[in-house]
């Protein structure tokens, strides 16, 4: 190891030394404990003999382990982790602090184990663990160190500390003491480590030194220690100096070693080995490791030890008895003026520091003395100046130059430095530094040090100057912006000090009056840069460029009040102020400024600071400054003149209202500027008053448009300009002619709102007086009618006008102008006369709009209105009277939004005023109550979208008055029992409930105003009145009641009514009973009344209880079926409706089963315990409370409406409205209340005899003659609503209340249907008014149908039906047609029991649907419920007997295309048209086709430029084509091309094409032409390429594998949607025209969209295609010998066909060979037996991409055939649109003719035509071979000549059979 190396206290393990070197160490110690034994033996309390052990003496292991692992281990990770088990474990916080030395741990560690721990530890601290140059070895050394004082106090104290008497007699002698060393390192680390962590431990180490103080001058205790080891340290030149006084030890016997090491070397062999070499090398790699370590050990410790002097000096200064010169132990001036000078940058700046620190505290160290501790700073300074190129180290160097100058001022008779230093030589050397820029360094951290320095040189000579000038050169080197800004912020202060300094007496003298002149030239190139050259503010150097605008500005003013001051010419500013003032000084740097934005702001900024400056000093006026702010005043104005737009920048304006705030306004004027006349260029001047009216106009015209934030300052400007005219009445003309010439030029609103709020803003009343003026007023008034006009114009709805004729050209922020009219904005004091206000007032409070419709004025539109109302509701209001406020308060009431809620509500919603006897709210609300009332008692208008608005309107002032009284109800604002009384039109009552639930919306708690029994009468009325009971056949009791409901939940729902109800429900019994009591009762009234009492006792009693209800809601595990539509009933005991897919038997008898839940994606298993048929769970039985009030109100419904009529109910034919209401009633009792209680007496016994009377009274009518037939109708009528057939009530299911009656209704039954058979063509011709008898007959069949169980009878009642359908249906009455469907509906439900449809369905059943769906297609305006009807009718059909359907369909399939638009047909009319569409038979005969007009137009398009062959072969396809599609379906077909865009008709064009797939498959299942055909006539009308396209634009192409894609057009799906149709349609088309979808796909499809289709096919289609393709393999019957297997897995499809010789012999050689008469052997050419084998693989992406066929299998025949057979099948699937079974079976064809003899047509290869499988019928005359016509048309077209395939020949053929 090299002799330099650091070893430390490691060495000591070597094997070969450490014997040796303990022993020496030890011997040091001993021999220094020997030299001070006399002292310490002499008093224990004095001295301590402990000193820092080289060996542990101690005898434990762990501790001897752990300081193995310390002092020799190399690796950091190791030493930080016994440190740390040293102070954490060993020495951790003691749980007894005593202070005990024989205090014993948990560990066992006695206090000797302890004590020569802490020993080792200080002298491995000292020569290995301090100097690490890991942080984390040094901080856990510095840790340990202090933890163990917790242990051993008086050890650690007496090892660190010396004790002060010890030293009393020579502090000064330097001597060690104990672990000196460790105390001074401490104290330098704590100031000086880069580490923290170190700098956190060695405070804490120095605080247990000092008792918990860390400043030094708490104690001299450690100073000693702290300079033995600084001027150890200083003392150390090199890095391998420093090693050798950290282990003296280990340098001494590494030198021996080394020695040993050598002299061994020599004795072996002298020629060396690799290894040595190898050994060699390592070691040299290792030496230069550990030079890098020391190196960097070196420069830490060495700058720790100059700040840790430093803080030393400052902590502990030296006063008249101490003097650091003195004290021996300090370190040589020779070792800091050394690092003073070293290479290293670090060393100097750090030694400047201490240097520094020496001038303020120990002064005495840089003060001439013979101590060689003076440092001699006078003579190095200059050399340190000239010398230094580190730019880091000047901030240093110009403090150690600052200290020490001021090191002399602080004595009064101390000598000048220039005494002792050169100055010129200094100066010399700073020039030289301030020309670099200090080389760099950053001139904000040292700019502000050269102002003292310039101040310090001597005073009489150009010294300063030079110094000044050199610091204005170095800007040019500076290397930033903000170093430039900061040296020339610099340069100004410098020049400043020299231009304002005065000599101290008269015998002195300042800088001499040459360099004056110099200096005001600096001043000014400063100037200059800041106005010309510096950037404007903004970035980096924003705060440095603001720090140097502020001292120009300060400066200026300071110099210009220098300037002023009378007294002698002893400052350089006044021998020089008329050059510097002058022309060619100030005024000529600001006035040949360039112009630009840049230079404009930072004048700006220069004049404003300037301003600020000058109040804050409160100097007098900037006399000086005047004519440079002029001059640049005048140069501004011919500089915006020169312009195009004589106009000034935004910048500008700024610039001179900066310096009018300067110098005012007047003294800038007269303007001198050169005019170009034909004479040449002349001077002329501008007056104050003309720059007023033509340059500052122009100006705010201009700004307006181009820099709106400059108009503030342009009339800020324009102030100036006025009030600087000496005439008051001058000032207003001038005043008067801007303002009319700015709105002549319709300046912006906005700019004269601004320049007003500007004039007015600092409350000048002189101002303000200038500012009001007639032209304003006038202009004020103009505004505020042009603006209400276009108000109106936006919010009026019932306003036709949409001109803007006479609207205001101005525009703006009109809220802004009005505010500042009247003083509400910035401007405080109002501007207008108070006549402007009160025509604003009658201008917005206009009462011909009063009752007009209008948008409510949300956003808080007008503006004036709002404005009125602020200034009406301000304190200080002394314009507007009370009944003016009042009028806008009623108008912002009806216009509402923010102006409403945020002015009128919350600031002029006062109390009673004092002169007025009600308050303004009380006034308020009558006003408003009153016109509320007359708007709602209006006729309301008959549109329905005005009607909406209106009623919105009207509720939202409505709840503006309720909002204010808290506490009143609908009375007030109009709703009340009068007004529902009144309202019998279904208008009236729609505008009521519009009206009452956005009320009810829009207040905040609705159940307050109907609730409470002040309310009651008043709801029931209101529920009453929004019954809609027109056309109540039409609708349902839902739909009735549908407003009834709404306002129910609106109100909190049926819960929140729950407790008065049955209040309720007593209330509207008795309305009721005083209607019908009343013969001047309005019908309509009776009958709302009617509905809205069902309504209450259906919330009453929400269902009538039944113990049959339970036990039905129950299923049998063997009664559900597959496809079943039931309900699941989950845990929580709600209810999905579900379908059952799969019923399991495995576990047989125990069923379970596959259900599905309606929206879901998985399926799920159950048992048929959690299967019900409800979808709710029925009521449980009820309780004795309820069966209670189900009686109270039974027995007042009947003893209220029914007994008073019952009489006139059995006696009285004509139908009136008492009758109707007394069996509806009746209705109610026994359907929704229950006849809970039996006997004589009771509800059931009177409703019983009731009954049983009117219907004998019945069969009497009906068994008579014609007139009393006639009269039955209206009892019958009555019957049927007794037995609920439910016109306004809530109906029952059909038959229940027959069924708990349970009275015999046989004889009634039987009676009507032998009237109908005897009278059946008499009835047929009948007049009219024979219909209410066939509707009363309806209506009573509806209700009793369900009680016939006989299957006869039902056969009976269908020629029923059918008759009163043909009575009832003539006209297509939506009313009759209803009574119609529902006794069809009804006869269903007993059929589906009683008539077995396996058979044959009835003719009447088949004429009866017929006659319903021609009502069906013909009907206009068809209701809810008159579809869901005939959507009943029809499912059951479809299920139960199919063929009704079909013939029904058949009958009106054209007609049926067209329902395909309607949105409330489209469902019913594609379930039958797709009914059609799979009856697998054309619509008609060939003979009878017809085509269309259009479709001959396009025919005829077509066939041009087509031979006569291609011509009869496309026109045969539309033929075809015709014969299957409806003519509706064809034209469809045809339109595709045109598609409209709207959602709903892509539904229609899409259920349009799937029900045209469904008609192609059937087409082409029967024949395989007829998918040719088609295919043709699709693709001349480029039908695949439009649907395509359109169903590609709404497809979900993410759908899931196992999603059912048919679901959207099932049975169970009630409504389509366009996503799901237009995914089904791409499906189908892909699915059923593979070689269209392809060439589209190829062709046509959107590159984007390409690969998601791909994916589509692949996941989807071509799966679910395969899969239905193999189903119909399965079940096709036209295979015969050929046997086709396929599998979904593998996708291959394989046809195996057997053939054998006797066969081809007896079809084809036999009969030749007698034909023939051969004589010789007949040679068959095939084999006597051939296996014949075909498989087609199908592709991922079929049909995107082609199937591949292979009959590499078959066996006997020859190659070509079954190539040329593979051929033809992969023609047919990927060209030709045809199935897999479509392929097979022409191909079995082909084979069969082949094997007969047929030769192929040359052309396709095939014997079948594969479009028109005709045989090849053309045969040339020359090579007699046979061509199909259309294979040898198409040759002759693709070649372009008319020769013979094979022969070439001109064709010469003829057709053959």
């Amino acid at each position: 190891m090299s002799n330099t190396g650091f070893r430390g206290f490691a060495d000591f393990a070597n094997s070969t030394g450490s014997t040796t070197a303990a022993i020496l160490a030890a011997n040091r110690v001993k021999k220094s404990q020997q030299q001070q034994a006399p002292s310490s033996s002499s008093n224990n309390n004095k001295s301590n003999n402990l000193r820092p052990s080289p060996i542990y003496t101690g005898s434990d292991p762990r501790l001897s382990l752990l300081f193995r692992k310390i002092g020799q281990k190399r690796d950091a990770t190791t030493k930080i982790r016994a440190l740390d088990e040293l102070s954490s474990v060993v020495f951790a916080p003691p749980t007894n602090n005593n202070n005990n030395d024989n205090n014993i741990e948990e560990e066992g560690y006695t206090r000797p184990e302890k004590i020569a721990s802490l020993t080792h530890l200080a002298f491995l601290h000292e020569t290995k663990l301090g100097y690490d140059n890991n942080p984390s070895v040094r901080s856990g050394s510095y840790k340990a160190l202090v933890a163990m004082k917790g242990h051993v106090p008086k050890a650690w104290n007496g090892l660190f500390l010396v004790a002060e008497e010890e030293n009393d007699g020579d502090k000064n002698s330097g001597e060690s003491f104990g672990a000196n060393t460790t105390v001074g390192m401490a104290w330098c680390s704590a100031r000086g480590d880069p580490s923290a962590d170190v700098v956190k431990y060695s405070r804490e180490f120095v605080k247990e030194l000092l008792n918990g103080e860390e400043n030094m001058s708490a104690s001299t205790a450690v100073q000693p220690a702290v300079l033995n080891y600084c001027k150890v340290v200083l003392g150390c030149k090199r890095a391998n100096n420093l090693q050798d006084v950290i282990n003296p030890v280990s340098t001494s016997f590494s030198s021996t070693s080394d020695n040993q090491s050598s002299s061994g070397k020599d004795k072996k062999n002298k020629g060396g080995s690799k290894a040595a070499v190898k050994n060699a090398e390592a070691a040299a790699a290792v030496a230069e490791s550990e030079r890098e370590e020391m190196e960097e050990r070196h420069e830490r410790v060495m700058l720790s030890v100059l700040i840790g002097l430093g803080a030393l000096v400052e902590s502990q200064p030296e006063n008249a008895s101490k003097q650091y010169a003195s004290i021996e132990a300090f370190p040589e001036s020779a070792s800091i003026t050394r690092l003073m000078s070293s290479s290293r940058g670090p060393f100097r700046r750090q030694s400047y520091n201490l240097v520094s620190k020496f001038c303020q505290f120990a002064q005495s160290l840089v003060q001439p003395c013979e101590s060689t501790k003076y440092i001699a700073l006078a003579t190095l300074l200059p050399n340190l100046l000239s010398g230094e190129k580190d730019s880091s180290n000047f901030v240093a160097l110009f403090e150690l130059i600052l200290s020490y100058l001021s090191m002399f001022r602080k004595e009064s008779d101390s000598k000048s430095p220039w005494e002792l230093m050169d100055a010129a030589a200094f100066v010399k050397s700073l020039s030289k530094a301030l020309r670099k820029a200090c080389c760099g360094a950053p001139a904000t951290s040292w700019g502000q040090m050269i102002l003292p320095i310039v101040a310090s040189l001597p005073s009489g000579d150009e010294s300063a100057v030079l110094v000044v000038e050199s610091l204005w050169e170095g800007r040019k080197s500076a290397a930033a912006i903000m170093d430039t800004a900061a040296i020339v912020s610099s340069v100004v202060e410098c020049v400043t000090y020299l231009l304002l300094r005065r000599p101290k007496d008269s015998s002195s003298t300042c800088t001499p009056p040459s360099s004056m002149s110099k200096c005001g030239q600096l001043f000014l190139d400063c100037l200059s840069y800041f106005i010309n050259e510096a950037p404007a503010s903004g970035g980096p150097a924003s705060s440095a460029l603001d720090e140097l605008c502020m001292t120009l500005a300060r400066d200026v003013v300071r110099l210009d009040a220098a300037s002023i001051d009378g007294g002698t010419n002893d400052r350089g500013i006044t021998q020089i102020k008329s050059f510097f003032w002058g022309s060619d000084g100030s005024q000529q740097t600001f006035s040949s400024a360039k112009r630009d934005r840049q230079t404009d702001v930072k004048l700006t900024r220069l004049m404003a600071n300037m301003i600020q400056s000058n109040d804050q000093n409160k100097e007098q006026s900037l006399i000086y400054v005047l004519p440079s702010a002029k001059a640049l005043f005048n140069e501004i104005i011919v500089h915006s003149d020169s312009r195009s737009n004589k106009s000034c920048t935004n910048e500008e304006v700024e610039l001179i209202l900066k310096i009018m705030n300067i110098c005012g306004a007047r003294p800038l004027f007269p303007v001198q500027k050169a005019v170009e006349t034909l004479d040449g260029v002349q001077q002329t001047t501008v007056s104050l008053e003309e720059f007023c009216v033509n340059n500052l106009i122009r100006w705010i015209l201009i700004h307006s448009k181009s820099a709106p934030s400059a108009i503030s300052t342009d009339f800020n400007i324009g102030k100036h300009l006025l009030l600087s005219i000496h005439s008051a009445h001058q000032q207003k003309q001038v005043w008067e002619t801007i303002l009319r010439e700015l709105i002549k030029s319709y300046c912006d609103v906005t700019t004269l709102a601004t320049g007003l709020c500007a004039m007015a803003s600092d409350g000048d009343m002189s101002a303000i007086d200038l500012i009001k003026c007639q032209t304003l007023d006038q202009f004020a008034m103009e505004m505020g009618n042009s603006f209400m006009k276009e108000f109106w114009l936006s919010h009026d709805l019932s306003h036709t006008d949409d001109s803007n004729e006479n609207s205001s050209m101005h525009q703006g922020d009109m809220c802004l102008f009005f505010k500042a009219c009247v003083g509400l904005s910035d401007c405080k004091e109002m501007l207008v006369s108070s006549s402007v206000i009160k025509h604003w007032v009658e201008i917005c409070c206009d009462e011909t709009r009063a009752d007009r419709l209008i948008i409510e004025d949300e956003d808080g539109e007008n503006a004036l209105l709002e404005t009125t109302l602020l200034l009406g509701s301000s304190s200080d209001n002394s314009v507007l009277s009370q009944d003016e406020l009042m009028k806008l308060i009623l108008e912002s009431w009806r216009q509402g939004g923010l102006i409403w809620k945020q002015t009128a509500v919350t600031k002029c919603d006062v109390a009673i005023e004092p002169n007025h006897d009600i308050s303004m709210r009380d006034e308020f609300v009558s006003r408003a109550s009153s016109n509320l009332k007359e708007s709602i008692r209006r006729k309301p208008s008959k549109d329905h979208a005005i009607l909406e608005l209106s009623s919105q309107s009207w509720s939202k002032k409505a709840a503006r008055v309720l909002d204010i009284c808290k506490n009143s109800g609908l009375q007030t604002v109009g709703i009340d029992l009068d007004l529902c009384k009144n309202i019998c039109t279904p208008n009236a009552s729609e505008s009521l409930f519009l009206r009452l639930m956005y009320l009810l919306h829009d207040v905040g708690n609705p159940s307050l105003l109907l609730h409470g029994s002040s309310n009651q009468e008043l709801l029931v009325h209101v529920l009453s009145a929004v019954v809609d009971t027109e056309n109540a056949l039409l609708q349902t009791f839902i739909q009735r009641t549908q407003r009834s409901r709404q306002l129910v939940d609106v109100l909190g729902g049926p819960l929140e009514l729950n407790n008065c109800v049955q209040a309720l429900t007593t209330t509207c019994i008795d309305l009721l009973a005083s209607y019908l009591n009343d013969p001047a009762t309005n019908a309509t009234n009776c009958r709302q009344t009617l509905t809205a009492l069902s309504y209450l006792v259906s919330l009453q009693f929400s269902t009538k209880w039944s113990e049959k209800r339970i036990s039905e809601d129950c299923i049998l595990a063997e009664d559900i079926n597959e496809g079943d539509s039931l309900f699941y009933e989950k845990a929580d005991g709600m209810r999905v409706k579900s379908r059952v897919v799969k019923v399991h038997t495995d576990d047989f008898p125990n069923l379970y089963f596959t259900i599905k839940e309606e929206n879901a994606l998985e399926e799920r298993q159950t048992v048929s315990n959690r299967l019900k048929r409800n979808p709710v769970t029925p009521e449980a039985p009820p309780t004795e409370d309820d069966e209670t009030r189900r009686e109270q109100t039974a027995r007042h419904i009947l003893d209220r409406l029914v007994k008073p009529f019952v009489s006139k109910l059995n006696f009285h034919a004509d139908i009136s409205l008492q009758n109707e209401v007394s069996a509806e009633c009746i209705n109610i009792i026994i359907s929704q209340i229950g006849l809970i209680t039996i006997g004589i007496g009771s509800v059931r016994y009177e409703i019983v005899q009731t009954v049983s009377s009117l219907e004998s009274c019945l069969l009497k009518m009906i068994s008579g003659d014609e007139d009393s037939i006639n009269q039955a109708s209206s009892p019958l009528r009555c019957l049927s609503l007794a037995f609920g057939f439910g016109l306004y009530t809530k109906a029952p299911p059909l038959g229940e209340n027959s069924t708990d009656l349970k009275l015999p209704l046989e004889g009634l039954f039987v009676a009507l249907i032998e009237y109908y058979d005897e009278h059946s063509q008499s009835l047929k011709g009948q007049s009219p008014p024979s219909l209410s008898f066939h509707s009363s007959v309806a209506m009573w069949l509806a209700v009793i149908v369900k009680e016939i169980k006989d299957g006869d009878a039902l056969r009976r009642l269908s020629g029923l039906i059918l008759t009163l359908s043909e009575t009832l249906l003539f006209d297509h009455d939506a009313s009759n047609s209803i009574l119609v469907m529902k006794v069809v509906c009804a006869f269903q439900a007993s059929a589906k029991i009683c008539i077995d449809y396996s058979s044959a369905a009835n003719d009447n059943e088949k004429c009866l649907f017929k006659s319903i769906t021609k009502c069906f297609v013909d009907i206009q305006d068809s209701t809810g419920l008159w579809m869901d009807l005939y959507a009943s009718i029809m499912t059951y059909y479809k299920k139960e007997a199919p063929e009704v359907v079909l013939y029904a369909a058949s009958n009106f399939s054209g007609n049926l295309c067209e329902c395909l638009k309607s949105p409330t047909k489209r469902w019913c009319a594609f379930q039958l048209l797709m009914v059609h569409a799979k009856r697998n038979k054309p619509s008609g005969s060939s003979d009878d086709v017809i085509l269309p007009t259009a479709t001959e137009t396009l025919l005829s398009q077509w066939k041009q430029n087509l031979d006569e062959e291609e011509a009869s072969e496309l026109e045969d396809d539309v033929h075809i084509v015709a014969l299957w599609l409806p003519e509706a379906m064809l034209l469809f077909v045809q339109e595709l091309d045109r598609a409209p865009e709207s959602s709903d008709s892509q539904m229609d064009y899409l259920l349009g094409w799937i029900i045209f797939l469904e008609i192609f498959d059937s087409a082409g299942a029967i024949d395989m032409r007829n998918r040719s055909s088609m295919c043709a006539f699709l693709q001349k009308a480029n039908a695949v390429r439009a649907m395509m396209n359109l169903a590609l634009q709404e497809a979900n192409l993410d759908i899931g594998r196992k999603q059912n894609i048919f679901e959207c057009i099932s049975d169970e799906s009630q409504d389509f949607i366009l996503k799901e149709l237009a995914t089904l349609a791409l499906f189908r088309t892909t699915e059923s025209l593979p070689t269209l979808a392809k060439t589209w796909f190829n062709d046509d499809c959107p590159r984007y969209m390409q690969q998601k289709l791909m994916s589509f096919v692949e996941n989807k289609v071509a799966p679910e295609t395969l899969q239905r393709e193999l189903v119909r393999i399965k079940d096709a019957t036209s295979f015969g010998e050929m046997t086709v297997n396929g599998s979904a897995v593998s996708r291959e499809v394989t046809a195996i066909y057997h053939q054998d010789e006797v066969r081809f012999v007896k079809r084809h050689f036999i009969p030749c060979l007698f034909a023939c008469h051969l004589t010789h052997p007949v040679i068959s050419p095939y084999p006597p037996q051939c296996q014949l084998s075909v498989t087609i693989r199908v592709p991922t992406a079929f049909p995107l991409r082609n199937v591949e066929v292979d009959l590499e299998k078959t066996l006997g025949i020859a190659e070509k055939r079954w190539r040329r057979w593979s051929l033809n099948i992969m023609l047919m699937l990927n060209n030709q649109d045809g199935s897999i079974l479509d392929a097979l079976l022409l191909w079995k064809e082909n084979v069969d003719k082949e094997f007969e003899g047929v030769e192929p047509c040359p052309v396709c290869y095939s014997v079948l035509c594969i479009k028109t499988h005709s045989m090849p019928n053309l045969q040339c005359k020359t090579c007699n071979n046979r061509f199909h016509s259309l294979c040898l048309h198409k040759w002759f077209q693709s070649s372009g000549k008319s020769n013979c395939v094979l022969c070439q020949q001109p064709w010469s053929g003829s057709k053959v059979a």
